[in-house]
């Protein structure tokens, strides 16, 4: 089955939800703690690879596509995106080279295509009375309409992007028969060429063919490979934001406006129904903060005003184009092949469940702490009614069963188990704990369950040995001591050393306590808990590991 341009290697996702953090569509679905790419949702604005720290989400590659197009066709072409030089510098010439050596029989710059686009919609936006107008550049863009702002479909204009212009620029000037080979920063493209495989064979990103070239031996020359079939000058500009705005023949009624990056895109679109009313609005919008430059296929380090720097110098000393453009060429199109995203609707009360589900009882409940990657519990759960979430990705639910489950142990082991912080004040304690130390404790703990914040030193003379093992971190193992007549074992242990520890309480009387009953429960419960306990470790760090810490001191200790 052919790979989407995005993809999850399953065995690297390690379930930390920073690609649902980071996609701005939650074009993301979570099972069996597995995050796989909704293809349908995704606009490919490849957010989710550059987020993912293990490298689970992939971009699909192409190289080998592209090398067997080499061997298939008699003549295949670059399309180089004009980002290119922003990527190479002054290495630029010698990557054209070694183009040359891999067997492609010409390079062209896409921005011959982008010249084309900007003169057509130049002369489409002379004489709109009013109304909005949305560039057709880039290609994560007119996902986003398309699937997320249906309505505006009509607002883009009717053009193919630089890349389908360019291609069939190059098929006309060529021959139908050759092959197109695109390569520059955007993994859209490989989800716009997958549309268009009559104009574009295979999409490359910079970083696919920096792979490529690095694992290939080539020596380049002094020979100069011209760019065919001549440079382009103001296309050039296209990788920047406000670049395509420079390169049209603007109407002196029209506006003009440049916007890049997810966050004010969607700002733009949420509030394009109060625009152009007056006067026609043309847009570039472009999915990239600054634009294309800084695209998720590129590979180059240099910071973004260098970058830039580097397109604008590279654009000063081109000459305006004396070869005249193929205006001969339709580039018309439409934007009716992609399928809207069906927005779906959830009762109150199907919400309401889904909340309780999670232990969200309360508006005070939703803390929307982000763990799960979605900004808002509820947000969360509408993921939940599209079985694209699972209950444990919410880290306060899951902190809770695993308390729950550490409680539940707790009350269950026969000893009497406590839990001290530094100030000698009780943070957990079971009923067995409080019933060995008689009858009034006992009362205590029914009015307050555990005794939190209980003062240690209140409890008899054996509390010295809990403030001896929080200042010196020293650890005892059944030692014997007699408090108000009665004959005790007691053990400490550090769970967080000279900050928390932990006492295990018996009594020889005690006919019922065996070691091998707590043990068993012990690593029962262990056994169960130990994935909601890593889970939390991972996402909330050393706090949430008390738990885990907690079982396998206990554990340990009865294991001596």
């Amino acid at each position: 089955m052919h790979l989407k341009a995005i993809y999850t290697e399953t065995e690297d996702c390690k379930d930390c939800y920073k690609c649902i953090r980071q996609c701005p569509t939650k074009a993301i679905k979570v099972n069996n703690n597995l995050a796989s790419v909704v293809d349908d949702l995704c606009i490919y604005c490849g957010h989710c690879v550059i987020a993912c720290p293990t490298g689970a989400k992939k971009v699909r590659d192409g190289i080998s596509q592209a090398k067997q197009l080499l061997e298939q066709k008699h003549q295949v072409y670059v399309s180089l995106a004009p980002a290119f030089i922003a990527e190479y510098g002054q290495e630029a010439n010698i990557v054209i080279q070694k183009l040359h050596a891999l067997g492609f029989a010409g390079v062209s710059e896409t921005a011959l295509g982008a010249q084309e686009v900007s003169t057509q919609v130049g002369q489409y936006l002379h004489g709109r009375e009013n109304g909005v107008y949305i560039s057709s550049a880039c290609p994560s863009v007119v996902e986003l309409v398309r699937k997320y702002y249906p309505q505006h479909t009509m607002a883009i204009t009717p053009f193919l992007s630089p890349m389908l212009a360019h291609a069939k620029m190059l098929r006309k000037w060529y021959g139908n028969a050759i092959g197109v080979v695109f390569i520059g920063p955007c993994i859209a493209k490989k989800a716009e060429a997958d549309g268009a495989p009559n104009l574009v064979d295979v999409a490359l990103t910079f970083k696919e063919l920096n792979q490529w070239l690095n694992n290939e031996t080539i020596s380049t020359t002094n020979e100069n490979h011209k760019l065919v079939p001549h440079q382009a000058a103001a296309g050039a500009l296209y990788p920047l934001g406000g670049g395509m705005i420079n390169t049209i023949d603007k109407d002196a009624r029209s506006q003009f406006m440049s916007f890049t990056g997810q966050n004010m895109v969607r700002s733009v679109l949420d509030d394009l129904d109060n625009l152009g009313k007056e006067s026609p609005l043309f847009l570039e919008l472009l999915a990239c903060e600054e634009g294309c430059i800084n695209g998720p296929g590129v590979d180059c380090t240099n910071g973004i005003a260098t970058k830039l720097q580097a397109i604008k110098s590279n654009f000063e000393t081109k000459n305006e184009e004396t070869h005249p453009q193929n205006t001969n060429i339709n580039i018309e199109r439409d934007f009716f092949n992609i399928i809207p995203n069906e927005t779906r609707t959830y009762q109150s009360e199907d919400i309401k469940d889904a909340l309780f589900s999670i232990g969200k009882k309360t508006a005070m409940d939703e803390l929307n702490c982000g763990g799960c990657g979605y900004d808002t519990c509820r947000e969360f759960t509408k993921a939940l009614l599209s079985n694209h979430a699972e209950t444990d990705m919410c880290v306060s639910y899951m902190r809770m069963v695993a308390h729950d489950k550490a409680t539940i142990l707790l009350q269950k082991i026969p000893s009497g188990v406590v839990i001290i912080d530094n100030t000698q004040k009780v943070l957990e304690m079971n009923a067995a704990f409080a019933r060995l130390l008689g009858e009034e404790m006992e009362l205590c703990f029914e009015v307050n369950k555990g005794l939190k914040g209980f003062d240690m030193s209140e409890m008899g003379e054996f509390a010295s040995y809990f403030e001896t093992a929080l200042l010196t971190g020293k650890e005892y193992h059944e030692i014997p001591i007699q408090e108000k007549g009665r004959n005790y074992q007691l053990s400490i242990f550090n769970i967080q050393k000279n900050r928390l520890v932990a006492g295990i309480l018996q009594s020889p009387r005690q006919t019922e306590f065996r070691h091998d009953i707590v043990e068993k429960r012990t690593r029962e419960v262990i056994q169960k808990n130990m994935e909601t306990v890593q889970k939390i470790a991972f996402l909330l760090g050393e706090n949430a590991s008390f738990t885990d810490s907690l079982l396998n001191s206990i554990l340990d200790e009865h294991q001596h």
